[in-house]
């Protein structure tokens, strides 16, 4: 190891510190509170971009001939339609890869169907009083959008239904 002294760039005397391996020159050192990567993005951030640029190249359109007939379609569109063409062909990786991925789709549609199925059957039936509201709701925004005041008939019909007791749901309401 060396015992040179770095010189403070604040003091006119060296200050005794021993440059060598792992040691570099106190000014070449990474300051306090500046990043070691100034210019630089993250990892991340190089990812997200690639990507976004991977999605635009997929969307874009191209031109492509079929038959005697000249389409624009986006890039993954005609991928699609070439993977299906060499399926149908009988060329079976494509047909094992065209096979993946319609299952892949049909599973993720059944999966939203569900979800929306359980998500329905969580919110319940709604009852008359709640019905009643909503409606009274939309008559009140449909006079005020059309300029027009609301008639006071029509206002003391929605209060009686607001007023009188209904049954919940239409399975309380009974044969009637």
């Amino acid at each position: 190891m060396s015992d040179r002294r770095t010189k403070d760039q604040d003091a006119d005397e060296p200050s005794p510190y021993a440059v060598g391996r792992r040691k570099p020159p106190l000014h070449t050192q990474f300051q306090k509170g500046q990043s070691g990567n100034p210019r630089g993005g993250s990892r991340a951030q190089s990812a997200r971009r690639a990507r976004a640029l991977a999605l635009e190249e997929a969307y874009r359109l191209v031109t492509v001939r079929e038959g005697n007939k000249v389409m624009r379609l986006p890039a993954i569109q005609a991928m699609m339609r070439n993977q299906l063409a060499l399926a149908v062909k009988g060329n079976g990786p494509a047909q094992r890869a065209m096979l993946a991925a319609i299952d892949a789709m049909e599973k993720e549609l059944a999966a939203e169907a569900a979800a929306e199925e359980r998500a329905e059957a969580e919110r319940g039936p709604i009852n008359y009083i709640d019905g009643a509201r909503r409606i009274a709701f939309l008559f009140r925004e449909a006079y005020k959008e059309i300029g027009k005041p609301q008639p006071a008939k029509l206002g003391d019909q929605i209060a009686g239904l607001l007023a009188a007791e209904t049954p919940k749901t239409e399975s309380d309401a009974g044969d009637g």
